[in-house]
């Protein structure tokens, strides 16, 4: 589907010029500058180059544009951006006029610096001297509005700049993914093979990113046929992009063999590939690959560490992450960072040690932040530590007091114990500041269309075959040992209408929408919250009983159903 755009036809008509220009810089006094920049101009030259300041200051009549587009170029590729900026801001004062080499990296920096407003009126200046044909230069605009995240902006620029190559059609697709847009820089690269534009590397980098936060496996694999088809090279990017996508779709046997075929490796896919037995509940295999990795003479970084860390959390090994945690900090001289402490905190809180995990967040030398304390709220909920549980809750009070999960997590303590009139009140609690509830939402792909489905009762219309199915499903399920949990509801009502509750959560709609309309023997479902214990048994039979393969990704991780059981154990 094309991305909407706005109704403006020339940006140059659109934004005009102000004071706070680049162009009028040379004209105007300081006080005219916006305070914003003459700061980010002030503290590079306090910090950076200051040879640079006295060439303008002594050889202005020597400078040409040559040189400045070097200088340019020179601060951005070092990633001094700021002084790219004002490298550019004395040109216009010393009235040298840029060409088409001057903006691409110049344009960079301002995306860099998020400095929209100045990418705008670069933008003007660049009309205004000749060079709206510029491809060169309309790439980097394209780049500069998807960066500084306005991905309409870019649209327009690209559907109205009259020359394009590869590099803009990136620029778009990357535009889009920036801003978490991943079916429009999925349908922009459809669109890109339609005109004839023959993908290339960073294109493909692009897509497979998109395709891995939609868990499109079918598109995904769609596109790694494309890549042998056309004999496209497989670089390491590429390839750790196709380990990310099947990964991240829950297909870990072809992130494997895409592994080990692929030539080059680096850092990134070595940790890519241990993230992806982490999160799809290989455990061991994460620990072994991390050993290799470290035997092949490739030295593990903060990243490794994490998914390493995660992959213990996911299967209950304390011991083993205990021992990480260790050599991390005092055998590869590694500082954990907040979330290095959130994992070891998860590890000891659901393996019942939840002391050492207090110990732990008092002797850290980071300040704990709400990840630190929900994760401990959610170990006290899984243990039954209703006091520890209302402790870390008021520090998430402090912390971020409308965050409606800590609420949930809070309840879900007090409804373990049947306290109903504790949880009346957090509910009233949250009523009163206005705080809601997250609703839980559910996709599935099917034939390369994605259905969506958020928790509700089915019986809104459309929603009658679903209604049916779910309880036939639910009589199946239940012939075969299926005990609806109906002590996670968080209110105090009579049990039928808990298990009314529980049938409309989002991912059994999308379970019984597949079951009725694919013959796949697997079935892909993705969640935006975790799924709760009451679906993971009923995932575990429904597996079973229609003799299908489920594959859930979760919030947190991957369940993968077969035969009456899942991969993690019933340990998540």
């Amino acid at each position: 589907m094309k991305a909407s755009v706005k109704t403006f036809t020339h940006f140059s008509s659109a934004y005009g010029f102000r004071s706070y220009t680049i162009s009028a810089l040379a004209d105007s006094p300081m006080h005219k500058i916006p305070f914003s920049l003459i700061k980010l101009i002030d503290s590079s030259l306090s910090s950076f180059a200051p040879t640079t300041t006295l060439l303008f200051h002594n050889f202005s009549h020597s400078i040409d544009c040559n040189i400045c587009n070097t200088l340019i170029r020179r601060y951005t590729d070092s990633k001094n951006h700021s002084y790219s900026l004002y490298v550019y801001t004395q040109m216009r004062k010393l009235n040298i006029l840029p060409d088409s080499s001057t903006f691409p990296s110049l344009l960079k920096s301002v995306a860099q610096l998020s400095c929209l407003e100045v990418g705008k009126s670069i933008h003007c200046s660049a009309i205004q001297l000749g060079f709206a044909s510029d491809i060169y230069t309309n790439t980097a605009l394209v780049s500069m509005y998807g960066i500084c995240q306005q991905p309409d902006d870019a649209r327009q620029l690209f559907d109205e700049i009259p020359e394009r190559n590869v590099v803009t059609w990136n620029a778009l697709i990357t535009s889009y993914t920036h801003n978490r847009m991943f079916r429009e820089a999925v349908d922009v690269f459809r669109e890109m093979l339609g005109c004839g534009v023959k993908p290339g590397e960073v294109t493909m980098v692009g897509v497979l990113s998109a395709c891995s936060h939609l868990g499109a496996l079918s598109q995904g694999k769609w596109i790694h046929d494309y890549i042998v088809r056309n004999r496209l090279r497989v670089n390491v990017y590429v390839g750790t992009a196709l380990i990310d996508m099947y990964a991240k779709c829950g297909d870990i046997d072809e992130a494997k063999k895409v592994f080990e075929t692929m030539g080059p490796k680096n850092i990134y896919t070595w940790n890519v590939l241990i993230s992806a037995y982490a999160m799809n509940g290989q455990g061991e295999a994460a620990l072994q690959t991390f050993d290799r990795m470290v035997v092949e003479g490739v030295k593990p970084d903060a990243v490794t560490f994490l998914s390493v860390l995660c992959a213990c959390c996911h299967q209950g090994f304390v011991e083993e992450g205990r021992r990480l945690f260790s050599n991390m900090i005092n055998e590869f001289r590694l500082q954990p960072k907040i979330v290095h402490y959130g994992c070891m905190i998860d590890l000891l809180g659901r393996g019942g040690f939840l002391d050492e995990a207090m110990e732990m967040i008092h002797s850290m030398k980071l300040k704990p932040d709400a990840i630190i304390w929900r994760t401990l709220l959610g170990a006290c909920r899984f243990h039954g530590r209703e006091e520890l549980g209302e402790f870390a809750f008021r520090k998430l009070l402090e912390l971020e007091p409308t965050n409606g999960e800590n609420y949930v997590l809070i309840s879900n303590v007090h409804t373990q114990k049947k306290k109903w009139t504790e949880v009346g009140e957090v509910r009233e609690l949250m009523d009163s500041s206005g705080i809601k509830k997250i609703p839980g939402c559910s996709s599935i792909e099917i034939e390369n269309a994605v259905y969506e489905f958020k928790s509700s009762d089915p019986l809104e219309r459309g929603h009658e075959e679903i209604h049916k199915m779910l309880q036939d499903m639910k009589k199946q399920l239940k012939l075969a040992g299926y005990v609806p949990e109906t002590e996670i509801a968080l209110y105090d009502i009579n049990e039928e209408e808990k298990e009314h509750n529980l049938i409309y959560h989002s991912e059994k709609l999308a379970l019984a929408f597949g079951l009725l309309h694919s013959s796949e023997p697997t079935l892909r479902i993705m969640k935006n919250l975790r799924i709760c214990q009451d679906c993971h048994q009923f995932f575990k039979l429904a597996s079973a009983i229609y003799e299908r393969n489920i594959v859930v990704r979760d919030i947190k991780r991957f369940h993968h159903f077969s035969g009456g059981l899942c991969s993690c154990k019933d340990y998540w």
